[in-house]
């Protein structure tokens, strides 16, 4: 028994110990082997299951003492969103998807593999006042591309014998829909306060170690292609909220994310500009009433002005990624 223990310690670690011969301090030009590299996603994979796993088993308890619900004895009771008195939980429920399914296991397999975190992360003790602000006005100019991008996602229409995934797709985005809605519906500044801090500050922070502080930068060393990397890592960001109707813009922004990060080499710079995205809609709905919502924000970038208005905003996303990348290269030296 402990010659195959020690075995699968050996196979788990491999990766640390071959990796940290070559390093370098301005990105991640380390390689590994395929082996090695299977072995590490499979890891990752392996700790976001037990996570989500373990994380939900412990928010259930708390449940249980806080509002007397049993997740495992009544799921279904979550999806009854126009019950205002379920709304707590499902916000304490999705922020504790967010720490068990993306955060710890980040950190946990960093620690393994990568040690010391925050190194390993790239996570830097400053920002420069000019990046800060070309990433708030990033995510201002990208509304109407993204707009634009949504519009075109739900006007995919799939070959007729595949009408029931259609329809089922279109449940899915609809009950997504639903959950934020009833999440974000509020004139309470505490709950605004809650709603950024599951919907905007969690995501954004436990997200972006997964596929940009973990992802990106293994596929960058399986691969030596930073392009490829952002690309698989943004294609796998958006996959994984599995909704169909919103894959594009949000595959999208992923790209976005992986070019900061790569510029920047300061994990930080993902973070926020993944909280202000998030945290931008958080606001409007707590600003805006629904229908204020379908008038404005919502539709800037579509139907009639869609088309001039994102072709402007894609030229200005351009533009201000250029000037991030030449701040980001500044700042390095």
């Amino acid at each position: 028994m402990l010659p195959i223990l020690i075995t699968i310690k050996n196979s788990i670690f491999v990766a640390n110990k071959s990796t940290k011969k070559v390093q370098n301090s301005t990105y991640f030009i380390n390689q590994i082997t395929s082996k090695q590299f299977a072995i590490r996603v499979i890891m990752l994979l392996a700790l976001m299951f037990a996570g989500n796993v373990i994380f939900l088993l412990i928010a259930n308890v708390f449940s249980l003492i806080i509002w007397d619900y049993n997740f495992f004895e009544n799921p279904d009771l979550l999806a009854q969103t126009a019950n205002p008195e379920i709304i707590p939980m499902l916000r304490f429920f999705q922020g504790t998807t967010s720490v068990g399914m993306f955060l710890v296991p980040g950190l946990v397999w960093t620690w393994i593999y990568e040690r010391p975190l925050i190194k390993s992360l790239e996570i830097k003790r400053t920002i420069q006042p000019a990046q800060f602000f070309l990433l708030i006005l990033l995510i201002i100019i990208a509304l109407p591309m993204i707009n634009a991008l949504a519009a075109l996602n739900q006007a995919v229409e799939l070959p007729a014998f595949m009408h029931n995934l259609q329809e089922s797709m279109k449940l899915a985005e609809a009950n997504a829909t639903k959950f934020m809605e009833a999440l974000l519906s509020t004139d309470s500044i505490n709950v605004l306060l809650a709603n950024l801090f599951v919907v905007a500050v969690l995501p954004g922070i436990a997200e972006e170690v997964i596929f940009r502080g973990i992802l990106q930068k293994e596929i960058l060393r399986i691969s030596g292609k930073p392009i490829l990397s952002i690309l698989i890592a943004a294609l796998l960001f958006s996959a994984m909220h599995m909704q169909f109707y919103t894959f594009l813009p949000r595959f999208i922004l992923g790209i976005m994310l992986g070019l900061v990060f790569y510029w920047s080499k300061n994990l930080w710079i993902p973070i926020i500009l993944h909280f202000l995205n998030n945290g931008m809609s958080v606001v409007a709905w707590y600003l805006l009433s629904p229908e204020d919502i379908e008038e404005s924000i919502e539709n800037v970038g579509t139907i009639h002005n869609m088309w001039p208005l994102a072709l402007v905003s894609i030229l200005a996303v351009i533009l201000t990624l250029y000037y991030f990348r030449k701040s980001a290269v500044r700042s390095s030296h």
